[in-house]
Protein backbone atom coordinates (compact mmCIF):
# COMPACT_ATOMS: atom_id res chain seq x y z
CA UNK A 1 0.00 0.00 0.00
CA UNK A 2 1.23 3.73 -0.79
CA UNK A 3 2.25 5.86 2.00
CA UNK A 4 -0.49 8.53 3.34
CA UNK A 5 0.69 11.80 2.35
CA UNK A 6 0.95 14.74 5.14
CA UNK A 7 -0.30 17.30 3.95
CA UNK A 8 -0.22 21.51 5.33
CA UNK A 9 -2.62 23.72 3.63
CA UNK A 10 -0.76 27.13 2.86
CA UNK A 11 -3.73 29.93 2.58
CA UNK A 12 -7.56 29.39 3.89
CA UNK A 13 -9.26 31.60 2.35
CA UNK A 14 -11.98 31.75 -0.85
CA UNK A 15 -10.09 28.40 -2.46
CA UNK A 16 -8.95 26.49 -0.03
CA UNK A 17 -12.06 24.63 0.67
CA UNK A 18 -11.64 22.72 -2.72
CA UNK A 19 -8.00 21.35 -1.39
CA UNK A 20 -9.87 20.28 1.89
CA UNK A 21 -12.42 18.16 0.06
CA UNK A 22 -10.00 17.46 -2.23
CA UNK A 23 -7.56 15.73 -0.31
CA UNK A 24 -10.40 14.67 2.53
CA UNK A 25 -11.77 12.44 -0.51
CA UNK A 26 -8.88 10.30 -0.48
CA UNK A 27 -8.70 9.15 3.47
CA UNK A 28 -6.44 6.11 1.88
CA UNK A 29 -3.97 8.18 0.17
CA UNK A 30 -3.68 12.10 2.01
CA UNK A 31 -4.30 12.79 6.04
CA UNK A 32 -4.68 17.24 6.21
CA UNK A 33 -2.15 17.13 9.53
CA UNK A 34 -1.91 21.89 9.11
CA UNK A 35 -3.40 24.58 8.22
CA UNK A 36 -1.48 28.30 7.79
CA UNK A 37 -2.74 31.25 7.12
CA UNK A 38 -1.98 35.34 8.21
CA UNK A 39 -5.46 35.97 8.51
CA UNK A 40 -6.12 33.81 12.18
CA UNK A 41 -9.75 33.61 11.40
CA UNK A 42 -9.50 32.56 8.02
CA UNK A 43 -6.95 29.57 8.91
CA UNK A 44 -9.79 28.91 12.27
CA UNK A 45 -12.57 28.62 10.27
CA UNK A 46 -10.91 26.01 7.58
CA UNK A 47 -9.42 24.11 10.24
CA UNK A 48 -13.10 23.49 11.86
CA UNK A 49 -14.27 22.93 8.27
CA UNK A 50 -11.19 20.10 8.18
CA UNK A 51 -12.62 18.63 11.66
CA UNK A 52 -16.08 18.49 11.05
CA UNK A 53 -15.94 17.46 6.87
CA UNK A 54 -13.74 14.42 8.31
CA UNK A 55 -16.47 14.06 11.39
CA UNK A 56 -19.71 14.33 8.55
CA UNK A 57 -17.41 11.68 6.05
CA UNK A 58 -17.11 9.60 8.97
CA UNK A 59 -20.48 8.86 9.87
CA UNK A 60 -21.71 8.51 6.18
CA UNK A 61 -19.05 6.41 5.66
CA UNK A 62 -20.35 4.12 8.74
CA UNK A 63 -23.66 4.38 7.43
CA UNK A 64 -23.06 3.35 3.92
CA UNK A 65 -21.14 0.25 5.17
CA UNK A 66 -24.14 -0.99 6.97
CA UNK A 67 -26.12 -1.29 3.44
CA UNK A 68 -22.96 -2.65 1.27
CA UNK A 69 -23.66 -5.15 -1.31
CA UNK A 70 -20.03 -6.96 -1.03
CA UNK A 71 -17.86 -7.48 1.90
CA UNK A 72 -15.09 -5.69 -0.17
CA UNK A 73 -17.35 -2.43 -0.19
CA UNK A 74 -18.17 -2.84 3.67
CA UNK A 75 -14.14 -3.62 4.40
CA UNK A 76 -13.58 -0.54 2.17
CA UNK A 77 -16.18 2.23 3.53
CA UNK A 78 -15.14 0.69 7.61
CA UNK A 79 -11.62 1.43 6.58
CA UNK A 80 -12.44 4.97 5.07
CA UNK A 81 -14.50 5.96 8.32
CA UNK A 82 -11.57 4.69 10.86
CA UNK A 83 -9.35 7.19 8.94
CA UNK A 84 -11.71 10.36 8.57
CA UNK A 85 -12.59 9.33 12.77
CA UNK A 86 -8.79 9.66 13.54
CA UNK A 87 -8.94 13.39 12.60
CA UNK A 88 -10.48 14.13 16.01
CA UNK A 89 -7.82 12.18 17.66
CA UNK A 90 -5.22 13.57 15.72
CA UNK A 91 -6.29 17.00 15.37
CA UNK A 92 -5.14 19.76 13.29
CA UNK A 93 -2.37 21.91 13.57
CA UNK A 94 -2.62 25.65 12.72
CA UNK A 95 -0.22 28.36 12.08
CA UNK A 96 0.31 31.79 10.58
CA UNK A 97 3.53 31.68 9.12
CA UNK A 98 4.13 28.76 6.57
CA UNK A 99 8.41 29.12 7.24
CA UNK A 100 7.71 27.83 10.88
CA UNK A 101 4.62 25.26 9.38
CA UNK A 102 7.36 23.81 7.37
CA UNK A 103 9.91 23.65 9.73
CA UNK A 104 7.61 22.38 12.94
CA UNK A 105 5.29 19.86 11.07
CA UNK A 106 5.93 16.29 10.21
CA UNK A 107 4.91 16.94 6.38
CA UNK A 108 5.39 15.26 3.11
CA UNK A 109 3.92 18.04 0.88
CA UNK A 110 2.41 21.46 1.06
CA UNK A 111 -0.89 22.72 -1.02
CA UNK A 112 -0.76 26.28 -1.89
CA UNK A 113 -4.50 27.54 -1.93
CA UNK A 114 -2.72 31.38 -2.08
CA UNK A 115 -3.18 34.11 -4.29
CA UNK A 116 -0.04 33.96 -7.30
CA UNK A 117 1.97 36.59 -5.37
CA UNK A 118 2.09 33.83 -2.71
CA UNK A 119 3.44 30.94 -4.88
CA UNK A 120 7.13 31.23 -5.36
CA UNK A 121 8.16 31.93 -1.51
CA UNK A 122 6.42 29.01 -0.66
CA UNK A 123 7.27 26.79 -2.94
CA UNK A 124 11.03 27.35 -2.87
CA UNK A 125 10.31 26.59 1.20
CA UNK A 126 8.83 23.64 0.85
CA UNK A 127 10.88 21.98 -1.78
CA UNK A 128 14.05 22.97 -0.06
CA UNK A 129 12.62 21.28 2.90
CA UNK A 130 11.88 18.09 1.15
CA UNK A 131 8.37 18.55 0.67
CA UNK A 132 6.67 18.08 -2.57
CA UNK A 133 4.04 21.04 -3.65
CA UNK A 134 0.71 21.23 -5.21
CA UNK A 135 -0.18 24.74 -6.23
CA UNK A 136 -3.21 26.71 -6.97
CA UNK A 137 -3.36 28.07 -10.66
CA UNK A 138 -1.66 30.17 -11.76
CA UNK A 139 1.48 28.91 -11.08
CA UNK A 140 3.18 31.93 -11.37
CA UNK A 141 3.09 35.55 -12.16
CA UNK A 142 6.23 35.43 -14.34
CA UNK A 143 8.14 33.02 -16.61
CA UNK A 144 11.06 33.98 -13.95
CA UNK A 145 8.87 33.10 -10.87
CA UNK A 146 7.96 29.20 -12.28
CA UNK A 147 11.02 28.29 -13.80
CA UNK A 148 12.60 29.46 -9.85
CA UNK A 149 9.60 26.81 -8.62
CA UNK A 150 10.23 24.14 -10.96
CA UNK A 151 13.96 24.79 -10.50
CA UNK A 152 13.96 24.69 -6.84
CA UNK A 153 11.73 21.60 -7.08
CA UNK A 154 13.65 19.19 -9.25
CA UNK A 155 16.91 20.37 -7.20
CA UNK A 156 15.23 19.10 -4.12
CA UNK A 157 13.78 15.80 -5.77
CA UNK A 158 10.45 16.35 -5.19
CA UNK A 159 7.08 16.94 -7.27
CA UNK A 160 5.81 20.23 -8.54
CA UNK A 161 2.05 20.28 -9.36
CA UNK A 162 -0.56 22.69 -10.33
CA UNK A 163 -4.40 22.82 -10.21
CA UNK A 164 -5.37 23.66 -14.02
CA UNK A 165 -4.23 19.89 -14.69
CA UNK A 166 -7.43 18.69 -14.04
CA UNK A 167 -8.55 19.45 -17.25
CA UNK A 168 -6.62 16.73 -18.57
CA UNK A 169 -7.38 13.94 -16.73
CA UNK A 170 -9.95 12.65 -18.72
CA UNK A 171 -9.83 9.97 -21.17
CA UNK A 172 -11.18 12.42 -24.25
CA UNK A 173 -8.23 14.41 -23.29
CA UNK A 174 -5.91 11.24 -23.08
CA UNK A 175 -7.13 10.20 -26.69
CA UNK A 176 -6.38 13.08 -28.12
CA UNK A 177 -3.23 13.27 -27.12
CA UNK A 178 -2.31 9.67 -27.78
CA UNK A 179 -3.67 10.52 -31.17
CA UNK A 180 -1.54 13.44 -31.70
CA UNK A 181 1.88 12.39 -29.94
CA UNK A 182 1.76 8.96 -31.57
CA UNK A 183 1.38 10.71 -34.75
CA UNK A 184 -1.86 9.44 -36.61
CA UNK A 185 -3.15 12.88 -37.04
CA UNK A 186 0.22 13.29 -39.37
CA UNK A 187 1.94 16.82 -38.99
CA UNK A 188 0.31 19.42 -36.60
CA UNK A 189 0.55 22.55 -38.28
CA UNK A 190 -1.59 24.67 -36.25
CA UNK A 191 -4.15 25.18 -33.42
CA UNK A 192 -6.76 27.51 -32.53
CA UNK A 193 -9.04 27.66 -28.75
CA UNK A 194 -11.58 30.53 -28.35
CA UNK A 195 -13.00 30.54 -25.08
CA UNK A 196 -14.95 33.85 -23.13
CA UNK A 197 -17.56 35.32 -21.38
CA UNK A 198 -20.03 37.75 -22.51
CA UNK A 199 -19.74 39.44 -19.06
CA UNK A 200 -17.65 37.38 -15.95
CA UNK A 201 -15.17 40.27 -14.94
CA UNK A 202 -14.17 39.72 -10.92
CA UNK A 203 -15.45 42.05 -8.93
CA UNK A 204 -16.85 44.05 -11.76
CA UNK A 205 -19.41 41.61 -13.02
CA UNK A 206 -19.54 39.58 -10.38
CA UNK A 207 -18.13 39.75 -6.53
CA UNK A 208 -16.11 38.38 -3.84
CA UNK A 209 -12.86 38.24 -5.03
CA UNK A 210 -10.25 38.82 -3.65
CA UNK A 211 -9.08 42.28 -4.15
CA UNK A 212 -5.80 41.04 -5.90
CA UNK A 213 -7.89 39.73 -8.98
CA UNK A 214 -7.58 42.91 -10.95
CA UNK A 215 -4.19 44.23 -9.84
CA UNK A 216 -1.32 42.99 -12.31
CA UNK A 217 1.24 43.35 -8.97
CA UNK A 218 -0.32 40.72 -7.31
CA UNK A 219 -2.45 38.61 -10.09
CA UNK A 220 0.19 39.03 -13.21
CA UNK A 221 -2.41 39.66 -15.55
CA UNK A 222 -6.20 39.33 -16.10
CA UNK A 223 -8.40 36.78 -18.28
CA UNK A 224 -5.75 34.82 -19.36
CA UNK A 225 -4.26 33.81 -15.81
CA UNK A 226 -7.21 33.69 -14.50
CA UNK A 227 -9.41 31.34 -16.89
CA UNK A 228 -6.81 30.89 -20.16
CA UNK A 229 -4.44 28.95 -18.25
CA UNK A 230 -6.63 26.32 -18.53
CA UNK A 231 -6.94 26.19 -21.45
CA UNK A 232 -3.36 26.72 -22.54
CA UNK A 233 -2.27 24.08 -19.94
CA UNK A 234 -4.97 21.40 -21.72
CA UNK A 235 -3.73 22.56 -24.95
CA UNK A 236 -0.01 22.10 -24.18
CA UNK A 237 -1.19 18.38 -22.87
CA UNK A 238 -2.74 17.60 -25.69
CA UNK A 239 0.34 18.72 -28.46
CA UNK A 240 2.66 16.90 -26.30
CA UNK A 241 4.56 19.31 -24.76
CA UNK A 242 6.06 21.43 -26.86
CA UNK A 243 8.20 24.32 -25.89
CA UNK A 244 7.31 28.02 -26.56
CA UNK A 245 9.82 29.91 -28.83
CA UNK A 246 8.13 33.28 -29.71
CA UNK A 247 5.10 34.85 -28.42
CA UNK A 248 2.93 37.88 -29.66
CA UNK A 249 -0.09 38.93 -27.58
CA UNK A 250 -2.57 42.00 -28.00
CA UNK A 251 -4.39 42.39 -24.82
CA UNK A 252 -7.88 45.55 -24.43
CA UNK A 253 -9.27 46.42 -21.07
CA UNK A 254 -12.73 48.78 -21.47
CA UNK A 255 -15.45 47.07 -21.57
CA UNK A 256 -19.19 47.89 -20.31
CA UNK A 257 -19.93 48.28 -17.39
CA UNK A 258 -16.80 50.16 -16.27
CA UNK A 259 -14.95 49.28 -13.04
CA UNK A 260 -16.32 51.87 -10.81
CA UNK A 261 -13.82 50.02 -7.49
CA UNK A 262 -11.88 51.68 -5.49
CA UNK A 263 -8.63 49.25 -5.87
CA UNK A 264 -6.35 49.17 -8.76
CA UNK A 265 -7.36 47.69 -11.82
CA UNK A 266 -4.65 47.44 -14.92
CA UNK A 267 -5.17 43.96 -16.32
CA UNK A 268 -7.02 42.89 -19.23
CA UNK A 269 -10.30 41.65 -20.06
CA UNK A 270 -9.62 40.31 -23.42
CA UNK A 271 -6.23 38.99 -24.75
CA UNK A 272 -5.82 37.13 -28.22
CA UNK A 273 -1.85 35.03 -28.69
CA UNK A 274 0.16 33.68 -31.31
CA UNK A 275 2.59 31.08 -30.15
CA UNK A 276 5.20 29.69 -32.47
CA UNK A 277 6.86 26.69 -31.01
CA UNK A 278 10.28 25.31 -31.37
CA UNK A 279 8.97 22.12 -33.13
CA UNK A 280 7.30 24.58 -35.86
CA UNK A 281 3.94 24.18 -34.80
CA UNK A 282 2.24 27.51 -34.12
CA UNK A 283 -1.07 28.03 -31.90
CA UNK A 284 -3.66 30.54 -31.61
CA UNK A 285 -5.35 31.44 -28.32
CA UNK A 286 -8.29 33.72 -27.74
CA UNK A 287 -9.53 34.72 -23.87
CA UNK A 288 -12.18 37.22 -22.90
CA UNK A 289 -13.87 37.56 -19.30
CA UNK A 290 -16.09 39.88 -20.74
CA UNK A 291 -17.63 40.09 -25.23
CA UNK A 292 -19.59 41.04 -27.17
CA UNK A 293 -19.83 38.67 -29.36
CA UNK A 294 -22.18 35.67 -30.08
CA UNK A 295 -22.75 33.02 -32.34
CA UNK A 296 -19.22 32.49 -32.73
CA UNK A 297 -17.63 28.35 -32.12
CA UNK A 298 -15.68 28.24 -28.76
CA UNK A 299 -13.42 25.55 -27.83
CA UNK A 300 -10.50 23.98 -29.46
CA UNK A 301 -9.30 23.27 -33.16
CA UNK A 302 -6.31 21.22 -33.69
CA UNK A 303 -5.16 20.88 -37.67
CA UNK A 304 -3.39 17.68 -38.81
CA UNK A 305 -1.95 16.93 -41.98
CA UNK A 306 -3.82 13.13 -42.02
CA UNK A 307 -7.16 14.96 -40.55
CA UNK A 308 -8.16 17.03 -37.18
CA UNK A 309 -9.84 18.05 -33.87
CA UNK A 310 -12.79 19.87 -33.93
CA UNK A 311 -13.35 20.14 -30.02
CA UNK A 312 -13.14 16.76 -28.70
CA UNK A 313 -14.61 15.14 -32.42
CA UNK A 314 -12.10 13.48 -34.48
CA UNK A 315 -11.58 13.92 -38.53
CA UNK A 316 -9.60 12.28 -40.83
CA UNK A 317 -9.25 12.65 -44.22
CA UNK A 318 -10.20 10.08 -46.76
CA UNK A 319 -10.60 11.50 -49.89
CA UNK A 320 -9.47 9.53 -53.29
CA UNK A 321 -8.90 10.72 -56.84
CA UNK A 322 -11.16 11.11 -59.91
CA UNK A 323 -9.24 9.75 -62.90
CA UNK A 324 -9.98 9.42 -66.40
CA UNK A 325 -10.57 6.03 -68.31
CA UNK A 326 -7.14 6.01 -68.77
CA UNK A 327 -6.44 6.02 -64.92
CA UNK A 328 -4.73 9.23 -65.19
CA UNK A 329 -5.35 11.32 -62.18
CA UNK A 330 -7.96 14.49 -62.76
CA UNK A 331 -9.10 16.36 -59.14
CA UNK A 332 -8.67 14.95 -55.55
CA UNK A 333 -12.08 15.08 -53.75
CA UNK A 334 -11.13 15.34 -50.63
CA UNK A 335 -13.41 13.21 -47.60
CA UNK A 336 -13.16 14.26 -43.81
CA UNK A 337 -15.14 11.73 -42.26
CA UNK A 338 -15.90 11.46 -38.75
CA UNK A 339 -14.14 9.13 -36.91
CA UNK A 340 -14.97 7.25 -33.52
CA UNK A 341 -12.24 7.94 -30.71
CA UNK A 342 -10.78 5.16 -28.89
CA UNK A 343 -10.91 6.08 -25.57
CA UNK A 344 -9.01 4.24 -23.16
CA UNK A 345 -11.19 2.19 -20.14
CA UNK A 346 -9.27 2.49 -17.59
CA UNK A 347 -10.24 4.99 -14.57
CA UNK A 348 -8.30 8.64 -14.11
CA UNK A 349 -7.74 10.55 -10.81
CA UNK A 350 -8.39 13.98 -10.47
CA UNK A 351 -5.83 16.23 -10.09
CA UNK A 352 -5.25 15.83 -6.11
CA UNK A 353 -5.42 11.80 -6.45
CA UNK A 354 -2.80 12.61 -9.36
CA UNK A 355 -0.59 14.78 -7.20
CA UNK A 356 -0.95 11.81 -4.32
CA UNK A 357 0.08 9.27 -6.51
CA UNK A 358 3.18 11.14 -8.39
CA UNK A 359 4.46 12.05 -4.88
CA UNK A 360 4.66 7.63 -3.97
CA UNK A 361 5.97 6.95 -7.85
CA UNK A 362 8.66 8.10 -10.35
CA UNK A 363 5.86 9.60 -12.27
CA UNK A 364 5.08 13.05 -12.73
CA UNK A 365 1.93 14.98 -12.59
CA UNK A 366 -0.33 15.62 -15.12
CA UNK A 367 0.71 19.53 -15.31
CA UNK A 368 3.71 19.32 -13.67
CA UNK A 369 6.71 22.48 -13.17
CA UNK A 370 8.24 21.72 -16.58
CA UNK A 371 4.08 22.30 -18.06
CA UNK A 372 3.27 24.99 -15.61
CA UNK A 373 7.17 26.68 -16.49
CA UNK A 374 5.65 26.54 -20.67
CA UNK A 375 2.12 27.81 -19.83
CA UNK A 376 3.38 30.54 -17.43
CA UNK A 377 5.78 31.86 -20.84
CA UNK A 378 2.93 32.16 -22.99
CA UNK A 379 1.08 34.03 -20.75
CA UNK A 380 4.07 36.39 -19.09
CA UNK A 381 4.88 36.95 -22.60
CA UNK A 382 1.46 37.26 -24.81
CA UNK A 383 1.12 40.74 -21.94
CA UNK A 384 4.74 41.46 -22.62
CA UNK A 385 4.23 41.69 -26.06
CA UNK A 386 0.96 43.35 -25.90
CA UNK A 387 2.89 46.45 -23.61
CA UNK A 388 5.68 46.73 -26.30
CA UNK A 389 3.71 46.07 -29.39
CA UNK A 390 5.74 43.32 -31.54
CA UNK A 391 6.49 39.33 -30.90
CA UNK A 392 8.97 38.42 -28.50
CA UNK A 393 10.93 35.37 -28.15
CA UNK A 394 10.77 33.37 -24.66
CA UNK A 395 14.90 34.11 -24.60
CA UNK A 396 14.04 37.81 -24.58
CA UNK A 397 10.76 37.23 -22.00
CA UNK A 398 13.18 36.73 -19.50
CA UNK A 399 16.12 38.97 -20.38
CA UNK A 400 13.64 42.02 -19.92
CA UNK A 401 12.07 40.32 -16.80
CA UNK A 402 15.17 40.49 -15.08
CA UNK A 403 15.68 43.91 -16.36
CA UNK A 404 12.86 45.43 -15.75
CA UNK A 405 12.24 48.93 -13.52
CA UNK A 406 8.07 48.15 -11.79
CA UNK A 407 8.85 47.47 -8.27
CA UNK A 408 6.50 44.41 -8.77
CA UNK A 409 5.80 41.46 -11.30
CA UNK A 410 2.56 41.73 -13.53
CA UNK A 411 2.24 43.75 -16.81
CA UNK A 412 -0.03 46.16 -16.83
CA UNK A 413 -2.60 47.03 -19.79
CA UNK A 414 -3.11 50.42 -20.32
Amino acid sequence: MSKRIKIGIIGCGMISGSHVNGYLAHPQHAEIVAVCDTVDANAKRRHAEVLSGAASRAETAKADAEKAETAEAREQLKANAALWAEYADNGVQIFSDYNEMIKACDLDAVSLATPPFVHEGPTVAAAQAGKHVFCEKPMARTATEARNMRDACDAAGVKLAYQSGGTCLDPTSYAIRDYITSGKLGDIYYGRLTSYRVRGRPNVDMFGFGRWFLNSAYSGGGTVYDTGVYDINRSIYLLGSPQPATISGIAYRGMLPEYTGEEINDVEEHVSIFVRFTNGMSFTYEHGWASNMAGQPQGIFIFGSKGSFSGNKLFLEKGKWDTDDQGNRRRYQSDLVETPLELPKSSFPDKFRDFLDACNSDAQPVSNGDVGLKVTEIMSGSLLSAKLGREISVEELYEIEALRTEPTPGWPIP
